[in-house]
């Protein structure tokens, strides 16, 4: 048979690639789903309905609220995209006023075209050393909404892909007096309840709607989410309505079985827990022995909290950028990293992160950190001759990521309007038309409707000089904007 996606996929094992990347089973064998094709079933006889659920699936999802103690509890197998939407959809009416953070993924800002709502946005600090996002601050979320009262939601994501926490508890009393939302994309933040070790969620801080992807940092199938009503500001019912619109309704039992399956198992295997715990802090430690590469956590990024489970890799003193340092590890070491950004790379680890696996990555790690003389490797970076169509200097070492671009208008009011495609060095001063971003982590680095400045142009290009894959883009690296004469602000 032509299957080429089957195909590849058989591939997997004889590859013996080390998966420091999601989703969280690790394709180890956990205990669960052999013969997963006699499992495969649609709402048949005594096997309930997920749009209304009554039996099983009614005292699965019991079992997970009492975990997580919140008021409710759904699987979601469209992951947290489908959270995101089901969650904004459920407060928010078309023309709304809403307050996200910039770093949001861009399911946030899909569901704000769906809508038709008001954006406003507020901004983390910079670790300006290692080219990090940090937390939301409570000043940052009082301030818009002193700025804007009539605000009918906030929406913020906590953990980072980096793993920086916010102040959940400091920022819902801030947003208390306004009557309004909190609604916390915390995705890669479902193993938080499991270990002391790990930050407290926000299902526990005051937050009233938060998503989690149980695929991501649990040993669940992608795709698998839960979203967690956690106060009484919010009708359960409003949620379920939209639940019901966003969610298949022909939803997999394969991947609410694995969601379940995934949360019993952190509950329950507390002797695998606790090694991976070991684990973590063993390695962290081993890392402090590191001269160049730098492993992130709260005290270098000086954020409110930090989940030790994400290994965050600074190689930005070091000569190197985040793609030589992924293709080190892939090429040489056969580890694969979850995602690189200009300055560092990511390792997600989870409770099927075996011991052996861990030491592998810490030999790896630790024999690239002697590799590499810092010194004579930026001197020979800096002498690369840069391309003529880029605008500034020194790509390889200048961030400017996060000099964001004004919002000039709202990103569904683009749509329909006449656009062209045209070289970033000439994209100065006009209107994004379309989304552009790196993904992961999926967060736009332009939004339609946004003013393009010369420092966007610089980080985009940074990324293209060093080989990223940036989407939106046309195949000739070209960006879309809107035709001049067709913005009226």
């Amino acid at each position: 048979m032509n299957t080429p996606i089957y195909n590849k996929l058989k591939e997997l094992d004889s590859e013996k690639r080390i998966p420091f990347h999601m989703p969280g089973h690790k394709r180890t064998d956990f205990g669960a789903f052999f013969g997963i094709e006699k499992m495969d079933i649609t709402e048949i006889t005594d096997y309930d309905n997920l749009h209304e659920p009554e039996g099983i699936i009614r005292e699965s999802m019991d079992l997970v609220k009492d975990i997580f103690k919140s008021t409710e509890s759904w699987y979601l197998v469209g992951g947290s995209t489908l959270g995101i939407l089901v969650s904004i959809s459920s407060v928010c009416k078309p023309g709304d006023k809403i307050l996200i953070g910039r770093n949001c993924h861009k399911a946030v800002y899909n569901c704000i075209r769906l809508l038709q709502l008001e954006a406003v946005y507020c901004y983390a600090d910079i670790s300006q050393k290692y080219d990090v996002c940090v937390d939301m601050k409570p000043e940052m979320v009082e301030k818009k909404l002193k700025e804007n009262p009539e605000i009918k939601a906030v929406v913020l994501t906590s953990p980072t892909y980096e793993g920086v926490v916010s102040d959940i508890k400091g920022i819902k009393k801030t947003i208390q007096p306004y009557g309004i939302p909190l609604i916390v994309d915390e995705a890669h933040g479902a193993h938080f309840v499991f270990d002391k070790y790990f930050p407290d969620s926000a299902t526990k801080q005051g937050a009233d709607l938060v998503i989690q992807s149980t695929h991501k940092t649990l040993p669940s199938f992608t795709q698998t989410a839960v979203l967690h009503l956690c106060s009484d500001l919010i009708k359960k019912e409003q949620v379920e309505e939209m639940i019901d619109i966003y969610e298949t309704s022909s939803p997999s039992y394969l991947l609410m079985a694995s969601a379940e399956y995934g949360i019993m198992y952190m509950k329950e295997e507390k002797e695998q827990l606790a090694q991976y715990v070991d684990n973590l802090k063993i390695f962290r430690k081993k890392c402090e022995q590191l001269q160049k590469i730098e492993l992130l956590d709260q005290k270098k990024l000086g954020c409110f909290a930090y989940d030790n489970g994400k290994l965050v890799f600074s190689v930005k003193n070091c000569g190197i950028n985040g793609k030589e340092l992924f293709h080190l590890l892939y090429d040489k070491y056969h580890i694969e990293l979850e995602m690189e950004n200009l300055t560092y790379g990511i390792a997600m680890t989870s409770v099927c992160d075996t011991k052996e696996n861990f030491e592998k990555l810490w030999a790896a790690i630790s024999e690239i950190d002697k590799m590499y003389d810092c010194r004579e490797k930026q001197n020979e970076l800096e002498k690369k001759t840069q391309p003529e169509s880029l605008i500034g200097e020194n790509f390889v070492t200048k961030n400017l990521e996060f000099v964001y671009p004004p919002k000039m208008m709202e990103s569904w009011q683009c749509r329909g309007r006449q656009v062209e495609n045209i070289k970033l060095s000439d994209a100065v001063g006009r209107i994004s038309g379309k989304y552009v971003m790196i993904y992961p982590p999926g967060v736009p680095i332009l939004v339609p409707g946004e003013k393009i400045l010369k420092e966007t142009v610089e980080n985009i290009s940074q990324y293209l000089y060093n080989g990223y894959n940036v989407l939106g883009l046309s195949k000739e690296d070209q960006v879309q904007v809107l035709l001049k004469g067709d913005f009226i602000r």
